[in-house]
């Protein structure tokens, strides 16, 4: 008996870690799975970078110089700004690297990561627009902290904003959940005004 009670222990701890294949895993951020275990700037820029000149700039056989630089990160990790410049192309704007957890039928457990480009133009009006919300509905938001909210849609981007201990900015955007803070906002704000 305590041969056989061995043998289900052992086989059932060697099925329990066994890897799960996910091929027929459904995942709606074009299968961009990381390893990794932290979210972090490097490794927000270090994805960047391949889906910078990749989707965006484009590939020739002719050398084409591009900049790219992490701005801020929320605390959370869940999101990360960059900016990026090519003056060949005349291009420049902001990425926006979202990152958030997700798991397969079997539990396990991956980090899921898209990227969202907002060439210059773009860029401009988003933060301004929210600026402009925030500004505009600045009294209602103060009546009630934490009860009182508001949202906006920006294309395909939601935004939803609220006070508590200064503002959060919530950022839904393809799956994604991602918040921050007023002074990651402002940061924001102020290097891509100084950068452009």
């Amino acid at each position: 008996m305590k041969k056989l009670t061995l043998i289900v222990l052992l086989f059932t701890s060697t099925l329990s870690f066994s890897q799960i294949a996910t091929d027929g895993y459904k995942y709606n951020h074009n299968n961009n799975f990381s390893s990794a275990k932290e979210w972090n700037k490097e490794r927000s820029l270090f994805l960047a970078k391949s889906y910078l000149f990749k989707n965006v700039l484009g590939t020739t056989d002719k050398a084409l110089k591009f900049n790219i630089i992490p701005v801020e990160a929320a605390k959370s990790g869940e999101l990360t700004t960059l900016f990026y410049k090519c003056e060949e192309l005349n291009k420049s704007g902001m990425i926006l690297s979202f990152w958030g957890n997700y798991w397969n039928e079997s539990g396990v457990v991956f980090k899921g990561y898209a990227f969202k480009n907002l060439e210059k133009a773009k860029t401009i009006s988003f933060l301004n627009k929210i600026e402009s919300v925030i500004d505009e509905n600045l009294e209602y938001l103060r009546e009630d902290y934490d009860n009182n909210n508001i949202s906006f849609d920006f294309d395909d981007i939601q935004v939803l904003i609220w006070v508590n201990v200064g503002y959060k900015i919530r950022v839904f955007w393809n799956g994604f959940d991602s918040t921050l803070d007023w002074r990651a906002f402002e940061k924001i704000k102020k290097d891509f005004e100084k950068k452009f």
